[in-house]
């Protein structure tokens, strides 16, 4: 005898469409409390993926007739979109004086993992920058890349065995340097000033751990609120690079602005996310290069896939006169 099996819903897309944005709509307001929890603050580095699923579910809910559900998505999406405005809108142009020489500096996130180093040799003389800082740079990895002394003939470096060495290269001499150390943990940072006509040029270079738990959250947060701190003491002007572990859309991001006074240079200059590498659906802006007064961003790129879980960034700079 055949026992009749009890029937089992089909699974709709326009189900798992309605859910999605459900969902995003959560999401969307958990992001924007981000300062309270730090699972919170996880939820706010979505925004472009929210508008995507959010405006995909407005318009099926205008064809389904749940006209509510429809001003309600809608209502969310266009939340999010209002948070995307400052990169999405083009800002004032730079003024600068022709006179006034372009640097190019090249930030990547090279993995700690990485063992291609004929990648990285490819991206720096494809983008031919004047200062280059490796994030995640291990002793061995240091010691592939020796032979950019020949173009690079001035280094100061902080290797690691974890994820958080680093390296800063450049063609020109520093005038100083200092390799800062944050915390208990000792989340390493790399400081160099350089002369630049009759004004002094900083570079603040910067890896604050990942959020991945509440310790990690609060160490992030600390380093960041101390980078701020460290900016605004500065009357040079500063450029600060580095894979900061958030995006432009967490309210701790907005708080390092505040604090520091610097400004993002991807304002207006379009999303430009920087990881995960391979996977488009979750791809998010984590790294960062900000600027004080005194600095006039040219151009902000983000350069092709160097063997690393993260895209490289290159901006195009003018240290303006007094």
């Amino acid at each position: 005898m055949l026992i009749a099996m009890p029937s089992i819903p089909a699974v709709r897309l326009t189900g798992l469409l309605n859910a999605a944005s459900v969902l995003a709509c959560m999401a969307t307001l958990a992001g924007c409390a981000g300062q309270l929890w730090w699972m919170l603050d996880l939820a706010g580095h979505f925004r472009v993926q929210y508008v995507l699923v959010l405006g995909f579910g407005a318009l099926l809910a205008l064809i389904q007739r749940h006209h509510r559900w429809a001003a309600v998505f809608a209502g969310f999406a266009l939340l999010n979109s209002v948070l995307l405005m400052p990169r999405i809108l083009p800002g004032t142009a730079a003024v600068a004086s022709a006179d006034d020489p372009v640097f190019r500096v090249l930030l990547a996130n090279i993995n700690s993992g990485h063992r291609d180093p004929v990648a990285i040799h490819r991206a720096i003389l494809h983008q031919d920058p004047d200062f280059i800082l490796l994030l995640e740079m291990t002793p061995w990895m240091l010691e592939q890349l020796g032979d950019l002394a020949g173009r690079y003939p001035y280094r100061v470096a902080e290797p690691r065995e974890d994820n958080f060495g680093m390296a800063l290269f450049s063609r020109r001499p520093f005038l100083r340097t200092e390799r800062l150390a944050f915390g208990s943990a000792a989340w390493p940072s790399i400081l160099a000033e350089f002369a630049v006509g009759e004004r002094r040029l900083i570079l603040l270079g910067a890896h604050p751990p990942p959020p991945i738990n509440a310790e990690l959250a609060q160490d992030r947060n600390e380093q960041l609120a101390w980078l701020a701190q460290r900016a605004r003491q500065t009357d040079r002007p500063l450029l600060l690079l580095g894979d900061l572990n958030l995006s432009p859309w967490s309210p701790w991001f907005r708080q390092l602005l505040v604090d520091s006074g610097l400004q993002d240079s991807a304002d207006g200059r379009g999303i430009q996310p920087t990881w995960p590498v391979g996977w488009p659906p979750l791809w998010i802006p984590i790294d960062h290069a900000l600027f004080s007064e005194g600095i006039q961003i040219q151009r902000r790129t983000v350069g092709a896939d160097l063997g690393s879980d993260h895209y490289p960034v290159l901006v195009e700079f003018r240290v303006a006169r007094r």
